[in-house]
C-alpha cells in the first residue's frame, strides 16, 4: 500500500509591520485614537515643554495689535523682548529668560494683586485680548535675579511653581486652577505682559485707574512644536492611517 505523502497544513501568513495591517483604521478609528489618548497622559506627564514668546508693542487695554484692533490705538513705544519658558509638567514649575530692549529695571511698574511688573496673563475669549494675570513671573524677585543693560534688561528665573497656592494674591478666576494651569499655558491663549511706569498710556477703563493695564509690550507665548509628545504621538498616528498598500488603512481623516 503506497504510503500518503505528509502534508502541512498550516499557513505561513506574513507577519504585519503596522498595527493598522491587523486593525484597519477606517473600521476602527476610535479603537486606534483611545490607544492613543490612554498612552497621552503618561507621555505629558513626563514632558518638560519649550515655549517661546517674542514681546513688541501692546495695545493701551492690554490686547495683541496683531488680531485686535484697539480705538484708542498701540502704545507708542519701540520697546521689545524675548521671552523662553521651560515648563515642566511633573513638577508643575518653569523655568524662563526673559530680555528686555528699552525698558529698564527702574522703569517697570508694580502691578496686580501681587505688586509686580512681568506676569503670564490668560486672554478672555480671542486669545488676542487682554485678560486676568495667571502666573506671576516676578513674585519674590531678588535682585540678583536681574542684569541691567545699557538699553533694558534680562532675567533669568528657575523653579517657578504654575499652582494657584504659589501665586500670592492671585485668584481662582484669574488663575484656572491647578487641573487646568499646564493646558491653559499651551493652549496659544497665554501671554507675557510687561508693565511700566512710563507716561505712554491713555486707556481709561470704568473703575480702573487711568492708564489700566499699563502694559508696554506683550507676547504670546508659543509651544514649541518638538517638545510636545502628545502632538508627536498624534502625527505618528496620521502617518500610520496613510501607509499605503492592498489590504491598508488609506482613510486621511486628520485631528484638528
Amino acid at each position: 500500500m503506497a504510503r500518503r505523502p505528509n502534508i502541512d497544513h498550516s499557513v505561513d501568513f506574513p507577519r504585519p509591520n503596522t498595527l493598522l495591517e491587523v486593525i484597519p483604521l477606517k473600521k476602527n478609528k476610535t479603537l486606534l485614537l483611545s490607544a492613543l489618548l490612554l498612552l497621552a497622559p503618561t507621555l505629558v506627564q513626563a514632558a518638560l515643554i519649550n515655549l517661546n514668546a517674542t514681546l513688541g508693542a501692546a495695545n493701551q487695554n492690554g490686547s495683541d495689535p496683531a488680531r485686535i484692533v484697539d480705538p484708542l490705538g498701540v502704545v507708542p513705544t519701540t520697546a521689545s523682548g524675548t521671552l523662553s519658558v521651560q515648563l515642566d509638567t511633573v513638577a508643575n514649575t518653569l523655568d524662563y529668560q526673559l530680555s528686555v530692549e528699552g525698558i529698564l529695571r527702574s522703569e517697570l511698574r508694580n502691578f496686580g494683586p501681587n505688586a509686580t511688573p512681568i506676569h503670564l496673563h490668560l486672554a478672555s475669549g480671542d486669545r488676542g485680548n487682554f485678560g486676568p494675570i495667571a502666573v506671576d513671573l516676578t513674585q519674590n524677585l531678588l535682585a540678583s535675579e536681574f542684569t541691567d543693560t545699557a538699553t533694558g534688561v534680562t532675567l533669568a528665573r528657575t523653579g517657578i511653581s504654575i499652582l494657584l497656592a504659589d501665586q500670592g494674591n492671585v485668584a481662582l478666576g484669574m488663575h484656572p486652577g491647578d487641573a487646568l494651569i499646564v493646558p491653559s499655558l499651551l493652549s496659544g491663549n497665554a501671554f507675557v505682559l510687561v508693565h511700566t511706569t512710563k507716561n505712554i498710556f491713555t486707556n481709561t477703563p470704568p473703575g480702573r485707574p487711568a492708564g489700566f493695564p499699563f502694559g508696554e509690550i506683550r507676547g504670546n507665548l508659543i509651544p514649541v512644536a518638538a517638545t510636545l509628545p502628545l502632538f508627536g504621538l498624534g502625527l505618528m498616528g496620521l502617518g500610520l492611517s496613510r501607509k499605503a498598500g492592498p489590504g491598508k488603512a488609506t482613510d486621511k481623516t486628520g485631528l484638528a
